[in-house]
């Protein structure tokens, strides 16, 4: 099973002893605190009591209806705590939330490069590329032939790897032996809550998934070849021989390159890293997923100490 983060509850305090109300960011942090605390199965079971409440599948929770998945998930909070929370995030004052944009909101504590490798793991998971992940994907990508009660002859593979998946459905999951991408995100996002460094994530992803992680130290490295190679040109700013390198293989001149151009390029500056490491970079400068980075972005935080 993937390696579980050991959960540590830390709560915090948002009153004071004058009984000065809370802020709405000050009971955002606390609500967080308890999200995060429960490891992958925080930001999913908020998830699955939101969807239960919803009964019109609107997405949209009232005031009344937030209060009640609050008190589902036992978050903690006082009844004037849930309130000042529900308007804290009810940005237009329109009266309801609208909870897929509100745990987006969660979700985006992954920072890209950590959001990357999720992604990247779970296309490598998917391999009839469905977009869900079952048994047929995981199969021949999850061995389960040690697990005890295979083992023993009480399960058979399927119905280990069954159980495997209902760690990324959380509790209260539809039970349907089927992981989305967006419960698949929603695990990670948990599980990065409680990891300080990307270095951390990183080493967990790749030995859980067999993805290729770059340290931030290796990131560095390359970083340094660039600079390193357009400095070598000399005769002009390192910064714009980088930036004449990229637009030399940006095609139909967009400004923006795909995977294909940037590794080319990359062939330029460090020509010894493999494409599983190349994939990581593009990724971690790919943050909208449009399968294009704009290469100035990329060229401004190479550079960034160098300005």
């Amino acid at each position: 099973y993937p390696k579980q983060v050991h959960e540590h509850y830390h709560t915090s305090n948002t009153t004071n002893h004058t009984n000065k109300m809370p802020t709405g960011e000050e009971v955002s942090q606390k609500f967080l605190e308890v999200v995060n605390s429960r490891s992958g199965g925080g930001i999913l079971g908020l998830a699955r009591n939101f969807r239960i409440i919803d009964k019109d599948r609107s997405g949209q929770l009232s005031e009344d209806e937030f209060k009640l998945a609050m008190k589902k998930f036992r978050v903690g909070l006082t009844p004037e705590e849930v309130t000042i929370l529900f308007k804290h995030y009810d940005k237009d004052n329109s009266g309801s939330l609208e909870f897929h944009e509100f745990l987006k909101g969660l979700r985006s504590q992954l920072s890209p490069q950590r959001k990357e490798l999720a992604e990247q793991a779970f296309d490598l998971m998917d391999v009839d590329k469905s977009g869900v992940l079952d048994y047929d994907d995981l199969k021949t990508k999850y061995d389960v032939s040690r697990h005890p009660k295979v083992r023993s002859g009480e399960w058979t593979a399927k119905q280990a790897l069954d159980d495997f998946i209902k760690v990324f459905e959380g509790d209260g999951g539809n039970q349907d032996s089927k992981v989305s991408k967006e419960e698949w995100m929603d695990y990670h996002a948990g599980v990065s809550a409680n990891l300080d460094t990307d270095d951390e994530f990183g080493i967990m992803m790749a030995n859980n998934w067999g993805i290729e992680y770059i340290p931030k130290r290796n990131l560095e490295v390359i970083m340094e070849a660039i600079r390193t190679k357009c400095a070598a040109k000399g005769g002009k700013n390192p910064k714009l021989v980088a930036k004449d390198i990229f637009k030399y293989f940006d095609t139909n001149n967009s400004k923006s390159i795909d995977y294909k151009e940037f590794a080319k390029a990359m062939e330029t500056f460090s020509p010894n890293l493999n494409p599983k490491e190349l994939k990581t970079l593009f990724g971690t400068f790919d943050h909208d997923n449009s399968g294009e980075i704009e290469y100035e972005e990329l060229i401004n935080v190479v550079f960034a100490k160098f300005n």
